[in-house]
């Protein structure tokens, strides 16, 4: 649910979070919560410095029972090692903080600092797990979208996030069984699935937004560079989306599959986006021939 915004980032809160928040308040774990705001704030801080590092603009923060989630349109076309650092930036955060509470702790003892050092570890160990929507599952998808294609990398990393939540529901319900607490991981499994399905959902559409302000950049900038691409026509234009850089203007030259020698045509970025609005799995070779 929207809470306001600021600036031109649109403030979330996700349904469970004040739920929780007052389940911790009312069993007088009001410390617990404190720390693990301030410690999930040091965490987003760690993101926004690198959005504002690549000169990215946060559309969406929503705070979430396990963290916070960021929607930046053009995360989905940027270089791999700017997605990479770009995911990286709040764990890198709260690798940073472990040193100096862990020196803390050891010179006072203080509960306190051993609380600190245990939910800002809980949250980077948590958000280096390799899942999507999680850190280490977009920074695990930087890495592999310099090898592979970006679309099946993202499907092959949907696929691994929804077997673990599927290990953690077991897991969950033999624990269960046996009459121990269960709660948090049937909670984390359920907000994975619950994500993962939004960052499926949301996917396309931050690739065409990316593309859509393109019009923006070469108002503010005067200029735009061009990129040539050559695509075998029995791709769709969603599986063109993960070749595409969102600081570009594009120009597709579409080859027939079964001789790529031979051109089909030339699709501009005015066609691409009006296809990917209108029949995002219509092939190239269909749209050359218009």
């Amino acid at each position: 649910m929207r809470i306001g915004h600021f600036r031109k980032t649109s403030l979330h809160v996700h349904p469970l979070f004040p739920a929780i928040c007052l389940t911790y308040l009312l069993g007088g774990q009001g410390k617990v919560l404190l720390i693990y705001l301030l410690t999930l704030f040091c965490h987003e801080c760690g993101h926004i410095l690198m959005a504002c590092r690549f000169r990215l603009s946060v559309r969406r923060l929503e705070l979430t029972p396990f963290g916070g989630s960021m929607q930046i349109d053009e995360s989905e076309t940027l270089p791999a090692r700017q997605s990479l650092a770009l995911s990286a930036g709040g764990v890198c955060v709260n690798a940073l903080l472990l040193p100096p509470l862990i020196a803390l702790f050891i010179r006072t003892g203080s509960l306190s600092c051993l609380l600190c050092v245990t939910i800002n570890l809980w949250m980077l160990v948590l958000n280096l797990l390799p899942v999507l929507p999680l850190d280490g599952g977009r920074m695990l998808l930087a890495v592999l979208a310099k090898r592979l294609d970006r679309a099946a990398a993202f499907r092959t990393l949907l696929m691994l996030g929804r077997a673990f939540c599927a290990l953690l529901l077991f897991d969950a319900l033999l624990r269960a069984l046996r009459g121990e607490s269960a709660m948090l991981r049937l909670t984390l499994a359920c907000y994975l699935l619950y994500a993962s399905a939004l960052e499926e959902r949301t996917s396309v559409s931050r690739y065409l937004a990316a593309y859509l302000s393109n019009r923006h950049r070469v108002e503010r900038s005067g200029a735009l560079p061009v990129q040539h691409l050559c695509a075998s026509g029995d791709i769709t234009i969603s599986a063109l989306l993960s070749h595409l850089h969102g600081s570009a203007y594009h120009l597709v030259e579409v080859l027939d599959p079964l001789d790529t020698s031979r051109r089909l045509g030339v699709l501009d970025e005015e066609a691409l986006l009006s296809a990917l609005m209108e029949q995002p799995l219509a092939t190239l070779s269909s749209l050359a021939h218009k």
